[in-house]
């Protein structure tokens, strides 16, 4: 490319701001370039759709924060993660590389929300994926930067070739010129790959360019043959033949912009530029011109054009309703009470399992408490209802819950047990709690199984609602003969309880938990014929049939479900029932939570129900 290509790319993009209109080029029944972005800051990841949003309307499609990713990374990893400053979606938009100036570069997947990799890359500020699932890393100014690093995806924080780059800060991948441009404080370079093929491959320095001033930050493509620069003092298109740069007219003499994307069919950008020190909340776009505006408290530092929302989203799970994919405290319409159920594995030691070392991750409940908390923090129910909840994760968790405002009710019974029943007192009202454990010991392992009958007034509504929340025994017959007798026995139980409080109540009554056996057997029938209904069928809006159950033990943890049958039905050892719904309480949402954070958490997925009493 000449000067005089350069410059019809330059006046042609100005041509577009004015002649375009306000769809960029957009065509009829498919997402144009920059209708979906990708941005990025602090410990929070958005995908916005900017073609529908104003001003004052931000439309958020996709939100992912990095808490999430606790139990697959370490403390350690968490930290040096904190402070997201690339977003860059790669693999045709289904992954984003994200770099963190804390220290640290990750691979995460849209679709199932998991860390795909993980590598310490000290002041990391740019990263692009190369063939063959190598990824490149450009470090920016540290004792342990100032690098242009090499990884290979499949073997995560292990780094195969390093390059020395003064405040290393772009990366980017020409496919069509089959070179690697990395941009540092005052000068881009382009490297070759080398011994690709091999178990020890490297890049090769072919060129050095010196920039036009200091401060190289963004690098983008403009075209095939051109890429976007930025610097301290404008922005820059780099004319990849010549070697040469030139003022990018759409925006020349523009300082410290941070990210750049460019389209050069439409002439459509979409940028960021420090305006608190080195952060923004605002997203901007040329052709059409439109500014999107963040909450102030977020430092958003760069922005991504994202190829293929469409297409990365249909690979998704659907949501139960719509909004929740992105707010997981939003409850489906017309709900008012939210109870969340999980069965959250007792292991009490203070010693990481030696199987668990090579993951990185931490099983102790010093480190799951965390996890557990997350997710009642993000799902903001009413009810807490838990299993083989010991004295040794009470310690941890339980502050935690409290400070999300959150009582046990067991506390007024008085005495210990495994499953208690957590409220929030400004939604609902205690009335009364009892806490009964099963016998004999033979079918009550370490007095571990138990159910508790808690009755609430709600607060907003005045109606009165029972939670009976149970984990029975747990050996199947054929290894202890009885057991399922005895489990028959511990339903009928609390049947017998919830019968007493309709007397006195006349109320709706929920009951859930643990109970060790399918739908379609003894324990589980009398239920079911006494006019239990299960909530994944009574669910009038969403019903989820997912199974539930998985591996998560001292041997390490799996997504693969460990149950014997394909749905809840064969399958499916949580259960959740609603019972004499005789004022018109409806069950909107059965919903079994599968996201990939809570692998490392317990051996159940959590599950909740949205309910209009």
């Amino acid at each position: 490319m000449n000067m005089n290509k350069l410059l019809s790319i330059a006046l042609a993009a100005l041509a577009t701001l004015f002649v375009a209109g306000c769809d960029g080029g957009q065509k009829a029944g498919k997402a144009a370039w920059g209708d979906y972005v990708v941005a990025c800051g602090d410990k929070d990841l958005y995908i916005v759709d900017a073609a529908s949003s104003t001003a004052d309307d931000l439309k958020v499609v996709w939100h992912w924060n990095l808490d999430e990713a606790r139990g697959y990374l370490t403390d350690q990893q968490m930290h040096y993660s904190r402070v997201m400053d690339d977003c860059k979606p790669v693999d045709g938009g289904k992954h984003i590389l994200i770099t963190s100036s804390a220290g640290e570069t990750l691979l995460l997947d849209i679709a199932t929300r998991k860390i795909l990799f993980f590598a310490r890359t000290p002041m990391s500020h740019s990263a692009d994926m190369l063939p063959g699932g190598r990824i490149a890393v450009a470090n920016s100014t540290h004792e342990a930067g100032n690098s242009l690093e090499l990884y290979d995806v499949s073997k995560p924080d292990v780094c195969v070739w390093k390059d020395s780059l003064y405040s290393g800060h772009g990366v980017y991948w020409s496919a069509q010129h089959n070179r690697l441009f990395v941009l540092g404080y005052k000068e881009l370079r382009k490297y070759s790959l080398k011994d690709w093929e091999t178990g020890s491959p490297s890049l090769e320095l072919e060129e050095t360019y010196e920039l036009p001033s200091v401060g190289g930050h963004e690098l983008s493509p403009a075209e095939d043959d051109a890429l976007i620069v930025t610097n301290h003092e404008g922005v820059f298109l780099f004319d990849i033949a010549s070697g040469s740069f030139s003022p990018f007219a759409p925006m020349e003499g523009k300082p410290h912009v941070k990210s750049l994307n460019y389209d050069p069919a439409t002439g459509r950008i979409v940028y960021t530029i420090a305006e608190t020190s080195w952060w923004t909340n605002h997203i901007y776009c040329l052709n059409p011109d439109k500014t999107l505006t963040f909450d102030p408290e977020f430092r958003l530092y760069k922005v991504r054009a994202l190829p293929d929302w469409e297409a990365v989203k249909a690979e998704m799970t659907p949501p139960p309703f719509p909004g929740f994919d992105v707010d997981p405290s939003l409850r489906a319409p017309g709900t008012n009470l939210r109870i969340f159920d999980d069965n959250i594995w007792q292991y009490d030691k203070e010693t990481v399992p030696e199987a668990w070392e090579p993951l990185g991750l931490d099983c102790r409940d010093s480190a799951r408490s965390v996890g557990f908390a997350k997710m009642v923090a993000d799902h903001k129910p009413d009810i807490v209802t838990l299993q083989e909840y010991s004295s040794h994760m009470d310690a941890h968790l339980a502050p935690k819950l409290e400070a999300l405002g959150f009582t046990n009710s067991c506390l007024e019974d008085g005495s210990w047990n495994f499953t208690p029943v957590f409220y929030d007192s400004l939604a609902v009202e205690l009335l009364k709690v009892k806490c009964n454990l099963y016998t004999p010991k033979t079918f009550s392992n370490a007095n571990t199984k138990s159910f508790t009958s808690a009755v609430f007034r709600h607060k907003a509504t005045g109606k009165v609602f029972a939670v009976l929340n149970t984990h029975l025994w747990w050996r199947p017959e054929k290894d202890q003969p009885g057991s399922e007798m005895a489990r028959a026995s511990q339903i009928r139980l609390m049947m017998s309880e919830a019968e007493m409080i309709k007397a006195e109540y006349d109320c709706v009554v929920f009951l859930m938990g643990d109970m060790n056996c399918e739908e379609d057997t003894v324990p589980i029938r009398q239920l079911l014929d006494g006019g239990y209904i299960p909530c994944y069928k009574a669910a009038t809006v969403f019903g989820d049939d997912h199974n539930g159950h998985h591996r998560c033990d001292p041997g390490g943890f799996s997504a693969e479900s460990s149950r014997k049958g394909p749905d809840r039905a064969t399958g499916a050892l949580d259960h959740f029932f609603i019972h004499n719904a005789k004022g018109g309480e409806e069950v909107l949402v059965y919903y079994c939570m599968m996201d990939a954070y809570t692998l490392p958490l317990t051996d159940h997925y959590p599950n909740f129900v949205d309910v209009r009493l």
